[in-house]
């Protein structure tokens, strides 16, 4: 047997993919680059806003239910007024909290959003005595009733500044149901449907915004939001989701590298694959964005490393005056220190008009138990839905959503792929560009004999196909995936694509184990390619990874098996469309990676033009684990695999093995919406001799 090349193809170990051995956890940032070019910046805004979105289980956003805002119990003092409040932000979901208003209102006020943060207590902050002497004798605060509730002394000062401001409860503190903030909706079911108590949260802000709106004399126009540790997360995801906000002061947040947010309020499935803060925090460029950091935590570094990439962002609009950042030697915090640095800022921005440098007036705060919503007069509404109900809810509802978005015509095919097309996109990581060569190296070849498949010769051309650089995220690393092309002495200049579970092993000739429609293929003149995809074949460690803990958040920040198994496959398309004398691309699934395939082919537009696919009688209602090698973040919520394989419409598509024999409703809409019933065919089985049939019809 003629070896045409001397190098030949080594296994990749386990410590030579990055994609195990160097997943991101929370506490590594992406490396964040300002884009050189705006256009192209305003374009990248627009994807991180979906995938935050999207993770958030809020792509498309839902529709908004009556807030029924309940407002009572004024506490007043000589220049403010305090509320109670609360609305709905969903069907028998109550936000909470306490609406701060200037004693002498005006026709016009701007508007200030509070979030808390993971400070004890939520809004209730009440610091002790031993802490509020270490306070002040370090110089962090002066006054005793503001250090003890720093929180309120924020509030306060903003409504004598002129703001309507509203503190509202995370979920699970304060008056929030009393649900464990970390203990809810962090089940696979969930996760599959997009749930999560950071989405919760997000949406909850949305929410906030529109009753903020809703007071009467709140200006539009001037729109800001402010809060410290988790308070700052959610002040970033509101400034990179909410083009209703107009300045923004995050505290004590954002940082480059380490401790991208620890809690689960500030995570979710594919929340920051190939982002993070530091990018989050440039999309709202060019609205002024203040942010303060602290020597003592995470953001110590933010000034050198995170500071001048927003900076950078904010010079392509000729913005820089607008974003402004100052770091303070303290320990983590909302010290007066830095609520006088925010007061500036949010004067400047928001045109309050006070004289300057402001200075924090005494105050006497209102007992926690005092700014309770709920009381003897104003009970919890009795609809408000425990954790078992939340959870029914909003997965019936993200079921609601799906059906109004399956198609029915050519038009609503195109609204189908916009939301259904992109979410897919974005779950995976991976697509495939219009023209993306890709970067290949041949590590040996040999001729065979073609034995018993056909006449002549088999040439056996071992590859390793990489992604070109220019197509790669920012922080990917390139990595090879070996393949093998197998082409007949009389090829027609069509190649289909197999990827088989166990990857390309198996696919022989000269031993004659290949099995009977590889053998078909290769007599009737196809090109054959068989790549490893990831954790197959030369890509499959000797031992597989460990589950990783759900407190890693690893796939808020990593693609998951399924979706790097899809990206491979890609490459492996990219690969053979660019090959010589190609002609068209075909796609077989065999057995488990029959799933993958169809995903791939979902992304894959006109690049493939007959597609095979077994289901092995899958659907990802069966998924129980994050761990499970083929669960996928927000699958269920589009559909599930057949909602998600209506996107392999009008292309050709024979599907075997389905879970009940019956035609998927989903996948079948997709192709009546477009008139191409024809090309799709579920048969109970098929033979090697029908699989090739169908393919070689093309």
């Amino acid at each position: 047997m003629a070896v045409g090349g001397k190098v030949q193809s080594e296994r990749l170990k386990l410590n030579n993919d990055p994609r195990i051995t160097n997943l991101r956890t929370w506490n590594d940032g992406n490396n964040f680059k300002p884009y050189a070019d705006k256009d192209a910046w305003i374009r990248r805004t627009a994807a991180v806003r979906q995938q935050i979105l999207l993770a958030a289980g809020l792509w498309p956003l839902p529709a908004r239910c009556p807030l029924n805002a309940v407002i009572h119990s004024p506490i007043y003092r000589p220049e403010y007024t305090v509320h109670k409040v609360f609305f709905q932000s969903l069907r028998g979901f109550y936000v909470t909290g306490n609406l701060y208003q200037p004693r002498t209102t005006l026709p016009s006020m701007p508007g200030v959003l509070c979030p808390h943060g993971h400070w004890p207590d939520g809004r209730f902050l009440d610091v002790s005595a031993a802490k509020i002497d270490q306070q002040i004798e370090e110089g962090f605060e002066i006054d005793r009733n503001a250090a003890r509730s720093p929180l309120q002394a924020r509030c306060v000062q903003l409504a004598r500044m002129g703001c309507v401001v509203f503190h509202y409860d995370m979920v699970g503190y304060g008056d929030s149901r009393p649900e464990p903030h970390r203990g809810i909706l962090i089940d696979a079911e969930t996760q599959l449907y997009g749930l999560s108590v950071f989405g919760l949260q997000t949406w909850n802000s949305h929410r906030a915004m529109d009753f903020l709106l809703s007071v009467p004399g709140v200006d539009p126009q001037r729109i800001a939001c402010t809060g410290s540790s988790g308070g700052g997360t959610q002040t970033f995801i509101l400034m990179a989701t909410d083009d209703r906000l107009t300045a923004a002061a995050p505290v004590c947040m954002l940082s480059a590298g380490e401790h991208q947010g620890g809690c689960r309020c500030e995570n979710a499935p594919l929340l920051r694959l190939f982002s993070d803060n530091i990018e989050f925090a440039s999309t709202f460029a060019p609205r002024p964005l203040f942010h303060v950091s602290a020597t003592g935590d995470w953001t110590g570094r933010f000034m050198k490393e995170g500071f001048p990439q927003i900076q950078a962002t904010y010079r392509l609009f000729n913005a820089e005056g607008r974003f402004e950042a100052t770091c303070f030697a303290a320990s983590h915090n909302y010290n007066l220190k830095s609520r006088l640095a925010v007061y500036e800022f949010l004067n400047r921005h928001l045109c309050l008009d006070q004289p300057t440098p402001i200075q924090e007036r005494p105050y006497t705060p209102i007992e926690p138990a005092d700014l309770r919503v709920f009381d003897a007069g104003h009970s919890r509404p009795a609809d408000d839905l425990d954790a078992e109900g939340l959870k029914a809810m909003l997965i019936a509802d993200a079921r609601k959503q799906f059906d109004e978005l399956i198609p029915h015509n050519r038009a609503t095919m195109e609204r189908f792929r916009k939301v259904v097309g992109s979410a897919l996109r974005l779950m995976t990581a991976s697509g495939l560009a219009a023209s993306e060569p890709p970067v290949l190296a041949e590590t040996g070849s040999e001729t065979i004999p073609a034995g018993g498949c056909g006449d002549g010769t088999i040439a056996v051309t071992r590859l390793l196909i990489v992604r070109s650089a220019a197509f790669l995220h920012h922080g990917e690393t390139p990595v090879p995936i070996p393949a093998r092309l197998f082409t007949p002495q009389k090829a027609d200049g069509n190649i289909t694509i197999i990827v088989r579970p166990e990857g390309k092993s198996g696919l022989e000739v000269a031993d004659g184990t290949c099995g009977d429609l590889f053998k078909i293929l290769l007599k009737r003149g196809q090109r054959v390619l068989a790549p490893d995809v990831f954790l197959t074949g030369e890509l499959c460690p000797q031992t597989l990874p460990q589950p990783h803990p759900a407190t890693d958040f690893v796939w808020g920040y990593n693609r998951t098996p399924l979706a790097n198994r899809v990206d491979d496959i890609l490459k492996a398309v990219a690969c053979a469309r660019e090959l010589a004398e190609t002609h068209q691309v075909n796609l077989i699934g065999v057995g488990r990676a029959g799933i993958w395939c169809l995903l791939a082919r979902a992304l894959a537009g006109d690049a493939i033009a007959a597609t095979v696919i077994d289901a092995n009688r899958f659907d990802f209602d069966a998924i129980t684990s994050e761990n499970d090698v083929d669960y996928l973040p927000s699958a269920l919520r589009y559909g599930g695999l057949w909602g998600l394989g209506a996107l392999c419409a009008p292309n050709r598509l024979l599907v075997i093995n389905v879970r009940d024999g019956q035609l998927p409703r989903h996948l079948a809409a997709g192709y009546a919406a477009l008139g191409a019933q024809s090309n799709l065919r579920l048969p109970a089985s098929a033979t090697a001799e029908e699989v090739a049939k169908w393919i070689l019809e093309t």
